[in-house]
C-alpha cells in the first residue's frame, strides 16, 4: 500500500486491517467500517478511551458457515497517547496501537508454543490529523474457564485422588507455559491464575487431558536486562493470586516452582524462589490496605448518611 505523504496522511489518514479467513464468513461484510460503532453491553468494561466486551456474531451464510455463532471478545481503543500517534503517521507501517501490539505479543507467545486464543480480526486507523484507534477481535474461549473459577468446582465433583492427579498435570503445563515465555525473555506482568483457561470439555470427556491457554497479553514485553526482577513480579502475582482459592494448597505452589525452575534453567533457585515469596506477599500487603481503606471509606459514606 502506498501511504503518501506525511501530508497526505495527515489530512487523509491511513487505515489498516487483518481477518483470518478462517473467521472471514461468519463477520459482516461492512465488519471494518462498522466494527468502531458496534454496541454490546455483554461484559462489558470500558474506562480511559478504552473498552472490552463480548460480541456474538450471526453468520450470514449459514451454509458456508456450519450455521455457528461466532462469539468474541472486542477491544478497542479509542484515544491513544499522542507519541503513539504521531509514530504511527511517520512510520504508517508500524504497529503503534495497544490493539496492534497485542496482536503481536499473541503471535510471538504462539510461535514459542504456547497456546493463547485465536485473533480473528485487527485493525488500526491512523489519522486524519492526530488520530489514532484500533480493535483486536480474539475468539471466546467456548467450553472453557479461569482456573480460580474451575477448580474449587472441580474439587467438588471428584474424588480427592483423582482431583490431586488432575492437579498435578495442570501445574505441570502451568510451569511449562510460564518457562517457555520467561526463558524467551518475555514477561507477562499480569499472570494471575485467573488468566490461565482450562478447558472444561476436554477434560470431561478425558479427566488425564488438560489443555490450558493464557490469556490477555497486552502487557507482556521482551527484558533482556535483569530478567530476575521481572520473573519475580510474574511468579510474585501467580503465587499471590492463588491465595484463598479453595482447591489450591502450598504443596501445588512447590510443586509448580520444582517443575518450573527445572523447565526455565533457574539459577539459585533458593535465593530467586525467597524473592518471589516476598513479591507475594508485598502483593498480599497491598491488597489488604486498599480492602482496608474501601471498607473506610464506605464506613464513613454510611455513616454521613445517617
Amino acid at each position: 500500500m502506498n501511504h503518501g505523504s506525511l501530508w497526505e496522511r495527515l489530512v487523509r489518514g491511513v487505515r489498516w486491517s487483518w481477518i483470518d479467513e478462517r473467521y472471514r464468513s461468519a463477520l459482516p461484510a461492512d465488519f471494518d467500517a462498522t466494527v468502531m460503532t458496534l454496541e454490546s453491553r455483554d461484559r462489558l468494561h470500558a474506562k480511559q478511551g478504552r473498552s472490552t466486551a463480548r460480541v456474538v456474531f450471526h453468520p450470514p451464510d449459514q451454509n458456508q458457515s456450519g450455521g455457528r455463532p461466532l462469539s468474541v471478545y472486542l477491544k478497542r481503543h479509542f484515544q491513544l497517547p499522542w507519541l503513539a500517534r504521531f509514530s504511527a503517521l511517520v512510520h504508517p507501517k508500524g504497529r503503534y496501537s495497544p490493539g496492534a501490539a497485542e496482536w503481536a505479543h499473541l503471535e510471538r507467545a504462539r510461535a514459542l508454543g504456547v497456546p493463547v486464543p485465536d485473533v480473528v480480526a485487527i485493525g488500526e486507523r491512523i489519522g486524519p490529523w492526530a488520530g489514532l484507534q484500533s480493535y483486536l477481535v480474539v475468539a471466546e474461549l467456548t467450553g472453557c474457564k479461569e482456573l480460580n473459577e474451575a477448580l474449587p468446582v472441580i474439587e467438588q465433583s471428584m474424588d480427592r485422588e483423582a482431583f490431586e492427579s488432575l492437579k498435578r498435570r495442570i501445574v505441570k503445563e502451568m510451569a511449562r507455559i510460564s518457562a517457555t515465555i520467561h526463558k524467551a525473555r518475555m514477561f507477562h506482568k499480569d499472570l494471575y491464575l485467573c488468566h490461565f483457561f482450562l478447558d472444561l470439555e476436554r477434560q470431561a470427556r478425558d479427566p488425564r487431558d488438560v489443555a490450558l491457554t493464557l490469556i490477555d497479553l497486552h502487557r507482556l514485553q521482551e527484558h533482556r536486562y535483569w530478567p530476575d526482577r521481572w520473573r519475580w513480579k510474574d511468579l510474585g502475582q501467580l503465587l499471590f493470586s492463588t491465595e484463598g482459592v479453595a482447591g489450591v494448597s502450598p504443596r501445588d505452589a512447590l510443586r509448580f516452582w520444582v517443575h518450573y525452575k527445572r523447565e526455565a534453567g533457574v539459577r539459585n533457585p533458593e535465593w530467586q524462589a525467597r524473592m518471589i515469596r516476598l513479591k507475594a506477599a508485598r502483593y498480599s500487603d497491598h491488597n489488604a490496605a486498599s480492602e482496608a481503606g474501601a471498607a473506610e471509606r464506605l464506613s464513613e459514606s454510611v455513616g454521613s448518611a445517617d
